[in-house]
């Protein structure tokens, strides 16, 4: 069943049900006044019968009178009239009991000047006059009722009314519930939750946007899988590009360099006394290649830190920061801590954890205005075995400058810094404050990366 069938179907019911309600209601209240009208004149009728038995059987005009009076006042409250025996001097000798409906504002405004009709019996005793029976209409009580009728069907309308609005509402309510979880879904979606999912919903509409839903959002999930795993592919090849490069810079051109730097020195030997214009030119090659070899050595640090093979992370990441801090002293000053076993992560964490901070480093020298930066390298590790599962890196400079520049937070850099957190399955943060200063916090799970790898 589709949502609007559902929800027209509903509407018609409750239409019905609320038709229904105004028929029988009424109905039933017109039943009851049918029976107090007949009730009322059939009383009417036996109370003259009565009067008429009551002078008939007297054994005299005076008790003739005394039992018409006893049995006008005896009678029942009678309905829209009152009834008054009335003496030869005009005098009232018994009534009977008064309807005190007397109208309300309706009677009023339809009839404000209206009298009831009367209607005058004469009561005789052996032919002689001893009384006389006035009747009396109460047209005020008649429309009364008629207000009090008006009244109590308005209720019932207004009450139908109220009842129909709030079941239409619950209705649409209940139907339109789904709508909420796909909204919740959809902005998980958008948080980057790609394993969000729909249910399956009973209406066929809305279980098409279910299956659609999870479709589209099973297809995201499966791209970005791929697209960490090309990303971490890439990386993996610009590694080992830099690896290759690195050790041929090493092997060939750093050899290459300390030929060139012998030969310059046998040059500068051979020539000292007999060529002054020789040996000067020899100990300026000498120097350039001193200049270049170093030169180099800087390049094959950039390009391949060797000392994470040999010493570990914690050592190299505090020589990568000493030797920066060294070179940019004067600019900003750096704090590095460590927690937890760092140098327990496997190479390709190693490698991943070095360029973030070396990539930060660069970022700082070149963008940050900030005189403070913090770096804390921790390693979580399981309390039941002694390889890490998670590492989180935090890095927040302090001490801006007022009239520095709000740093970009979507770089190159920090795109680049990005795509290699999210290869290993990790997330990275970034948020400037409110003095400029920039705060990343990165975070990878080391098990994740390993399984992966394996």
């Amino acid at each position: 069943m589709y949502l609007h069938t559902r929800l027209l179907l509903g509407i018609a019911v409750v239409t019905l049900l609320a038709l229904c309600v105004s028929l029988i209601v009424p109905l039933r209240s017109v039943r009851g006044d049918v029976y107090q009208e007949t009730e009322s004149s059939t009383q009417l009728a036996r109370l003259l019968h009565d009067i008429e038995s009551s002078v008939r059987n007297a054994r005299s005009g005076d008790e003739a009178r005394d039992a018409a009076a006893l049995a006008v006042n005896h009678s029942a409250s009678l309905r829209h009239v009152k009834v008054e025996l009335v003496g030869v001097d005009s005098g009232v000798l018994a009534a009977s009991p008064t309807d005190e409906r007397q109208g309300g504002g309706l009677a009023r405004t339809l009839l404000p000047s209206a009298s009831g009709e009367t209607l005058n019996y004469p009561i005789d005793y052996q032919g002689a006059r001893i009384a006389q029976l006035r009747v009396l209409s109460n047209p005020l009580s008649e429309i009364t009722e008629i207000e009090e009728r008006v009244f109590r069907d308005l209720t019932l309308l207004a009450l139908t009314i109220l009842t129909m609005a709030a079941s239409i509402y619950f209705m649409v309510r209940r139907g339109l519930k789904p709508v909420a979880q796909i909204q919740a879904a959809l902005a998980r979606l958008e948080a980057g939750e790609l394993d969000a999912r729909l249910p399956s919903f009973r209406l066929k509409d809305l279980s098409e946007i279910s299956q659609r839903f999870n479709h589209c959002a099973a297809a995201m999930q499966e791209a970005a899988v791929q697209r960490r795993e090309l990303t971490r592919r890439l990386i993996d090849v610009e590694e080992d590009e830099r690896k290759r490069l690195a050790r041929e810079l090493h092997d060939e051109l750093g050899q290459s360099l300390t030929a060139i730097k012998v030969d310059a020195a046998y040059m500068t030997r051979e020539a000292t006394g007999l060529s002054p214009k020789i040996e000067s030119c020899a100990r300026e090659v000498e120097r350039l290649t001193s200049d270049i070899m170093e030169i180099i050595r800087g390049m094959l640090a950039r390009l391949r830190p060797h000392g994470l093979e040999t010493v570990g992370l914690r050592d190299t990441v505090q020589d990568l920061v000493s030797g920066w801090q060294t070179r940019v002293e004067d600019k900003f000053s750096c704090t590095l801590n460590f927690s937890g076993p760092v140098n327990s992560l496997p190479a390709d964490l190693n490698i991943t954890v070095y360029r973030l901070i070396q990539e930060c480093l660069t970022n700082a020298v070149r963008y940050s205005s900030a005189r403070s930066i913090a770096f804390q390298l921790t390693v979580e590790g399981s309390s039941k075995e002694s390889r890490p599962e998670r590492v989180a890196l935090s890095i927040v400079e302090s001490d801006v400058a007022p009239d520095a520049a709000v740093v970009r937070a979507n770089g190159s850099g920090l795109l680049g810094m990005r795509e290699r957190v999210e290869a290993h399955g990790g997330e990275l943060h970034v948020e400037i404050g409110q003095s400029g200063g920039m705060s990343l916090r990165a975070w990878m799970p080391v098990l994740w990366r390993e399984a992966i790898s394996g």
